[in-house]
């Protein structure tokens, strides 16, 4: 997370850096269980495909890793279009 400086409270303003750390953290602080809750999600995600991975046959798990990335990157590029559709990609040239 990158730190960002207050930005409501110039110096001079006579409300000191104490309380506008305290509002700065509190503002982070809301954003929290919505951080944690990312978290879970992506743990559970990752979870669950590798215990999908597992339970291929060796010889087949690496390319089931493979074809789960890919489409992986297809869904992620496909959801990028949907939310722009001014600016779609560009076909690649394989």
């Amino acid at each position: 997370m990158r730190y960002e400086a207050p930005r409501r409270h110039a110096v001079g303003t006579g409300i000191g850096w104490h309380r506008a750390c305290d509002e700065e953290l509190f503002r982070r602080g809301q954003r929290l269980p919505q951080l944690l809750e990312q978290l879970l999600v992506r743990g559970v995600v990752t979870e669950v495909l590798a215990n999908l991975i597992l339970m291929a046959p060796n010889d087949d798990q690496s390319k089931l890793m493979a074809d789960i990335l890919a489409n992986l990157g297809s869904f992620v590029l496909e959801k990028k279009e949907e939310a722009d559709p001014i600016n779609p990609r560009r076909p690649s040239h394989h």
